[in-house]
């Protein structure tokens, strides 16, 4: 069951890259469907590689502009401060305080944020860097789970899948159109293709079910520990260590 309190507040909604979107489409729909002023922040470049991060963000904003998103309330900060994509657990020091700055000045209203889930260290720094600005305004934190492994090896990993170690669940029931109308929008970053080619059947499994989309409340001290037992999947996929992450990152981590 969805609560309807926070129907007129304002939202707040943090990326690590450009194309993260995916994760949260029925969210950012509904909430610019009921008249909510919705900014949304990504926090790197997207440039990992050697991507072209002008094409990257040009697809954030065409895909988001569709949903009736204002082209100025998409700030891609990570380009502007230039915070390397894989590097923002190095550069917090620097994040943080630019994200209170601007954005910890509103008061209230809610902040959606990456999952503290362990699928890749920009997410969970991205949750990091949220939850300082959320706590500067006051607001009510949730987190959306992207992707992780938990449970398995190698290379394999799970979309849109909750750590039942970060709370209840809150279902936005979405219908199989509106579901396949997300998976097709996943085709619009044409420049990830690579990335969704390994990501897409996953999603795609996920949308056969109304409740593909949900939230999870954020509770901070959940980082005083590893998001979940065993490898994190930037581990398995040549990313930091969780301790040289957990190092990097301990001055903005419940220790």
């Amino acid at each position: 069951m969805r609560s309807d309190s926070s129907a007129a507040a304002p939202l707040l909604v943090v990326f690590a890259h450009p194309d993260d979107e995916f994760a949260v489409f029925p969210w950012l729909r509904q909430a610019l469907a009921s008249g909510r002023r919705v900014e949304a922040v990504w926090l790197t470049d997207g440039g990992w590689g050697g991507q072209d991060t002008a094409r990257r963000r040009g697809e954030s904003v065409a895909v988001l502009s569709e949903f009736g998103m204002d082209p100025a309330n998409m700030h891609f900060c990570g380009e502007e401060w230039s915070i390397p994509d894989g590097g923002l657990h190095l550069r917090l020091d620097v994040v943080v305080p630019r994200l209170i700055e601007r954005f910890g000045q509103a008061l209230g209203g809610e902040v959606l944020m990456p999952a503290w889930e362990g699928g890749h260290h920009d997410h969970d720094a991205s949750h990091l860097a949220a939850l300082a600005v959320a706590r500067a305004r006051g607001a009510r934190m949730w987190q959306y789970s992207l992707y992780h492994g938990q449970g398995l090896s190698g290379p394999w990993f799970k979309v849109l899948s909750p750590l039942p170690a970060n709370g209840a669940l809150e279902v936005l029931p979405t219908g199989l159109g509106a579901r396949l109308g997300c998976a097709a929008l996943c085709l619009r970053y044409r420049s990830q293709w690579k990335s969704f080619v390994g990501l897409l059947p996953f999603y795609l499994w996920r949308m056969r079910r109304a409740d593909a989309f949900w939230r999870q409340p954020v509770d901070p001290r959940r980082t005083a520990e590893r998001p979940h037992e065993g490898a994190m999947l930037y581990e398995r996929r040549g990313g930091p260590q969780w301790a040289d992450f957990a190092a990097a990152t301990a001055a903005y981590r419940e220790v």
